[in-house]
């Protein structure tokens, strides 16, 4: 191996690897993915076969030079990435980068499941090839995941927000943490009374609590206080006696090694980890960590595995670690055997130390708090799933009221469960990793004879309440991913991460909450595209993917699959799918070089060519550039409508592209609208007259600025009037913003009313009670309407506004702001929440100026601003220049501080009051009062 060139993913597991090889073979690190589709378009030739586009990715332009240097001089390369899929597929994707460079060498694939000195040395004795089913199947995903994500992210970019995404795995988890929050919100608790007992026994002498199990033979339901108290009622006057005593022997076996989800679980539930830092700290073990010996030491086995296998050596090592330690009688009486689930791969193993004799112990002075913690909870789940089971014994007393008066008849319990031999329980305390609930059965039960009668010592009566599903934990949510068979151990972590990330789920407490944003994604999909977020349909995928990675399936044929029904899922508006580069091309190159194009058209400041446009779109296409857009694709299809009539190869190219029918309605389309038909959205022309002539010689309101757009209704209006003067119409949204100028100024329309009523439309004022009344009913947009116009009152009995103020570049006018929003609201009938809370902070800092304030604050949870200084009492003085200080309140949090009355000439400020007579020290200076 002395022309031996190594590559593995990063530094840390290179030095662990080259320790075990020597100095004579070079070990490098690509450092992850050296190559990936791109990131600016699609990157996959779905009409040649899906074949994938690949370019390298940053990383890997920073270290294939280094890479490509080492491989020319080696005589032998040795792929040693990690043994799952991405290993696999990157084992791959750097034999064909290095192979031009090293046309001499010969590739080897290496994979080791733990990073040991003699795993290494197995692996290395006895190379491999690199698997094609294993890259058939990640390339297949990465595959799938990018249609999925160039296809579906346009439609959110357009209906939901700009930025937001979607993915086949993380949109599915999202979907259930949006459904689990919503299952939570129309939770409606119900009420129930629980029974507790104390008794007290005379021979033995003993006293133990009990709980109310049957009533009248069956479970009790008691769902108020007043049959929980007709039932005490009843048991106060009763007789008890013990009815039956039972010991049930048990056997609690121990629970398999760790795979990746429950590792995960684990993390979250005992050490309270993220999935993120369980993993980080995970990959930090396997990939080794210097314990003293010399060098770095790979600690556990790979951390991304679904199969609970155990390799034979490692578990005879740990029959004997045991038998030595605990003894003989901790070891079971055949070595335990766990299954894995259908797709597991039994080639892999659990997660379990490399070393069972490397205890925590021992291993203290060498890890940090957090490494020591997982690696602590890794070997105990180890060791413990290969001791023998806990002997244990169920303890039952029941309880039951006797008395010829008694209506019903009750049976109150005891148990508990009392361990004979703690087996495994010895290492692996289930209570203590939160698998397990501590429910209070460890107590002792007194040993009592049956018919023995108990005395009643006290009876308590507790109200209780069901509760709602529990929220998703991050451990909670991959468990419920594993359980439904979406996505895999090495997709976990990142998709939890993800929409985290993406802000889709915040997190508070530990528990997983949809934001507006992420309900808004999850509601365009779900409602647009379900059967392709469905639960089961991507574990279906995951199925497929599984076969193709066994080598069952050709990744070609299940992705050909997968597409035609994404085709149909993604269609919009009537609208077929977006073609691939290629197929696009060959339609372009469709149409006839001779073909007679129709002369451009202008329309207003555009012009529209079709000749232009079809010869830069082909350029587009053909050079590479950026991928189809929806509106070129659109664009496109008009342009083959209007000439696809007479022309034969366009129809035969539109049949051939599964678009006829499409092209046909637009060509209909577009003969209509030539004969002059109008258009099913317009209006007719005498309404639109109708309208226009109503609004002729109203007092425009002055243009408007929002934002980088200005809103002018006089200049709105003489463009309607120059495009219905010329013979057009309207179309239905120019109708309905013609509609909206005439409410918002109905006071100077003579006969309004009477044109309101003609056509359907509302006053102001009307339009926003409507409004306030159809959120109320919960069919109106959620606007808090009523609120607005209880606001709005009192700000009109404000008889003297605050001055303007400036700041900055902008002037700060509490009338004119109010006045705004007052037209707003007359005009659209509701305001934004910030508009909202605006409004209430500036009612509550003219609560002086409004009579009858404080009925209204307390309708509508307002808070006195104070804004007039506050003097404070004159023996503070100023620390720095002497003069009065005094109190003034933080805007932002409402918060007191302390100024100079001097100011801005002195500029003092502080949180705290001075000591009198003490000089402060450096104040502590609050937020702005502005």
């Amino acid at each position: 191996m002395g022309t031996s060139l190594v590559i593995v993913e990063s530094p840390a597991k290179a030095r662990t690897i080259g320790r075990y090889l020597g100095r004579e073979v070079n070990v490098l690190a690509s450092m992850g993915h050296v190559r990936d589709l791109p990131e600016s378009s699609l990157g996959v030739d779905v009409a040649g076969g899906f074949q994938p586009v690949y370019v390298l990715t940053a990383n890997g332009k920073r270290v294939i030079r280094g890479l490509t240097a080492a491989a020319r001089a080696a005589d032998h390369i040795y792929l040693a990435t990690d043994p799952d899929r991405e290993g696999e597929a990157i084992a791959w994707h750097l034999a064909e980068v290095l192979k031009p460079a090293a046309r001499s060498a010969l590739f080897h694939r290496v994979a080791f499941h733990e990073i040991t000195q003699r795993a290494i040395r197995a692996s290395f004795d006895h190379p491999g090839v690199i698997s094609e089913p294993l890259v058939a199947a990640q390339q297949a995903r990465r595959v799938i995941d990018r249609l999925v994500g160039y296809q579906v992210s346009p439609l959110l970019w357009r209906n939901v927000r700009k930025g937001t995404s979607a993915g086949r795995v993380q949109s599915v988890a999202l979907r259930l943490v949006c459904e689990r929050e919503r299952e939570v919100q129309a939770f409606t608790p119900e009420e129930y009374w629980n029974l507790d007992a104390r008794f007290r026994t005379g021979m033995p002498e003993a006293e133990f609590g009990t709980r109310l199990v049957l009533l009248d033979d069956r479970k009790p339901v008691v769902p108020d206080a007043e049959t929980a108290n007709a039932l005490a009622g009843e048991l106060e006057t009763a007789a008890f006696a013990v009815a039956a005593v039972t010991a049930t022997p048990r056997l609690q076996r121990p629970q398999p090694p760790f795979i990746t989800s429950t590792l995960q679980q684990a993390g979250g539930n005992s050490l309270k980890l993220s999935t993120t830092q369980t993993m980080r700290l995970a990959q930090q073990l396997y990939e080794g960590v210097d314990v003293g010996s010399g060098g770095p030491v790979g600690l556990i086995t790979y951390m991304r595995t679904d199969s609970v296998h155990v390799a034979p050596e490692a578990q005879k090592e740990t029959l004997e670690f045991i038998g030595q330690t605990y003894g003989a009688e901790y070891l079971p009486s055949s070595p335990n055997r766990y299954r894995s689930r259908q797709s597991a791969q039994e080639a892999h193993e659990a997660i379990r130390p490399t070393d069972v004799r490397r205890t925590p112990e021992s291993l203290a002075p060498h890890l940090t708090a957090p490494q020591l913690r997982l690696y602590r909870l890794i070997w105990n789940r180890f060791v413990a799933s290969q001791m023998a089971p806990a002997r244990q014994m169920d303890h039952v007393i029941d309880v039951r009221a006797r008395g010829e008066s008694l209506r019903h008849s009750y049976v109150f319990r005891a148990s508990s469960r009392e361990t004979l031999f703690p087996g495994f329980l010895r290492v692996y305390d289930l209570r203590e990793t939160g698998e397990e609930e501590a429910d209070g059965q460890n107590r002792v039960l007194p040993e009592v004879p049956v018919g023995v009668p108990c005395n009643l010592v006290d009876l308590e009566r507790e109200q209780c309440f069901t509760s709602p599903p529990p929220r998703y934990s991050e451990a909670m949510l991959i468990k419920a991913l594993e359980q439904n068979g979406v996505g895999r151990p090495s997709t976990y972590s990142p998709t939890v991460n993800t929409i985290q990330e993406r802000e889709y789920v915040t997190k508070e407490k530990g528990r997983l909450i949809p934001t507006e944003l992420g309900f808004q994604v999850n509601d365009y999909l779900v409602g647009h595209m379900p059967e392709l977020f469905d639960v089961g349909f991507t574990a279906e995928m995951e199925a497929q993917l599984d076969r193709v990675e066994e080598g069952e399936r050709d990744w070609r044929e299940m992705l050909h699959g997968f597409y035609e029904q994404f085709r149909t899922w993604v269609q919009h508006d009537g609208m077929p799918p977006i073609p691939s580069a290629a197929e696009a091309v060959a339609f372009l190159r469709a149409f006839p070089p001779d073909l007679t194009w129709n002369p451009p058209v202008r329309r207003g400041r555009r012009t529209f060519d079709d000749a232009e446009f079809h010869h830069s779109l082909l350029n587009q296409l053909e050079s590479g550039g950026k991928p189809l857009t929806e509106r070129q694709w659109k664009a496109l299809l008009g342009v083959a409508a209007r000439y696809a009539p007479s022309c034969p190869a366009i129809r035969a190219a539109a049949e051939a592209l599964g678009v006829t029918e499409t092209v046909a309605r637009m060509a209909a389309e577009t003969v209509q609208a030539r004969e002059g038909a109008p258009p099913q959205d317009a209006a007719p022309a005498a309404e639109d007259l109708r309208l226009l002539d109503a609004l002729r010689g109203v007092a425009w309101r002055p243009p408007a600025t929002r934002g980088r757009r200005t809103y002018d209704d006089a200049r709105f209006y003489r463009s309607l009037r120059r495009h219905v003067d010329s013979g057009n119409r309207l179309s239905a949204a120019q109708t309905r913003s013609l509609e909206r100028l005439l409410t918002a100024y109905a006071d100077q329309i003579p006969d309004f009313d009477r044109l309101a009523a003609d056509l359907g439309l509302a006053r102001p004022g009307e339009r926003a009670a409507a409004t306030a009344a159809a959120n109320d009913n919960g069919t109106g947009a959620n606007g808090p309407d009523p609120i607005v116009i209880r606001l709005l009152a009192m700000a009109e009995r404000i008889q003297e506004w605050a001055p303007p103020t400036q700041r900055g570049k902008q002037t700060y006018d509490d009338r004119v702001f109010v006045e705004s929003l007052k037209r707003q609201f007359h005009t659209r009938g509701t305001l934004s929440e910030r508009q909202v809370a605006a409004l209430k902070s500036l009612m509550g800092r003219y609560a002086e100026r409004i009579e009858g304030f404080e009925q209204d604050a307390a309708a509508l949870g307002l808070t006195r601003i104070e804004t007039k200084p506050k003097p404070v009492d004159a023996r503070v003085p100023c620390p720095k220049c002497g003069s009065p200080l005094v109190q003034r309140r933080n805007r932002r949090n409402g918060k007191p501080f302390y100024g100079c009355s001097a100011f801005p000439k002195c500029r003092y400020l502080s949180n705290e009051l001075p000591q009198p007579g003490k000089d402060a020290a450096a104040p502590n200076h609050p937020a702005t009062e502005s």
